[in-house]
């Protein structure tokens, strides 16, 4: 089969970062995953308008959820998050899924994030949440990432994100398996 290369856009992903679950039992999820599965540890960590900003459609939105982050294989991440109300979009989503644990999105990382909202805004798509994360260096670089609905398109929701140079991540509550 010919094609033209010229034809075919740049790759706007440039690789995948993470798989996000979203649970009503962060504890419990990440005690599965590694009691039974073997895949971790886990560092958990906890956002809320102290350490995070974001938008949700658009609209200022202010909510508090954990995290949980265990790497699988060189390079990708499991991600485990559990809303701690009702404000952010992980509440809505259990519940659409009967508060049953499910893929809420796939994290694709990007070369320059403001790119990567400009394409995917041309491909029709508006981000449904635009969040940013503190690290652990006090006033440091933040990381920064979109969520866009592509369903349609790809049967998930992607998430972009550009990790800034210099970035650290804050100190977890909680290793788990402890010492891990």
């Amino acid at each position: 089969m010919w094609f033209n290369p010229r034809l075919v856009p740049a790759p706007l992903f440039t690789g995948a970062n993470h798989i996000c679950i979203v649970t009503r039992d962060l504890d419990r999820a990440v005690r599965v995953w590694w009691d039974r599965y073997g895949v971790g540890p886990w560092r958990v960590f906890r956002y809320d308008d102290s350490n995070m900003s974001a938008t949700v459609d658009g609209e200022p939105a202010r909510f508090a959820m954990r995290a949980a982050l265990a790497q699988l294989g060189p390079g990708f991440r499991i991600e485990v998050i559990q809303p701690l109300d009702e404000h952010g979009p992980y509440a809505p989503s259990l519940k659409r899924h009967g508060d049953a644990d499910h893929i809420h999105h796939v994290r694709l990382d990007v070369d320059d994030l403001d790119e990567a909202v400009a394409r995917m805004r041309g491909l029709g798509l508006d981000a449904r949440m635009r969040a940013s994360f503190a690290g652990g260096e006090t006033g440091g670089p933040r990381v920064t990432g979109a969520y866009f609905g592509t369903e349609a398109d790809l049967g998930f929701t992607v998430e972009v994100a550009a990790m800034p140079a210099g970035f650290s991540m804050p100190e977890p509550e909680y290793v788990y398996p402890d010492g891990g």
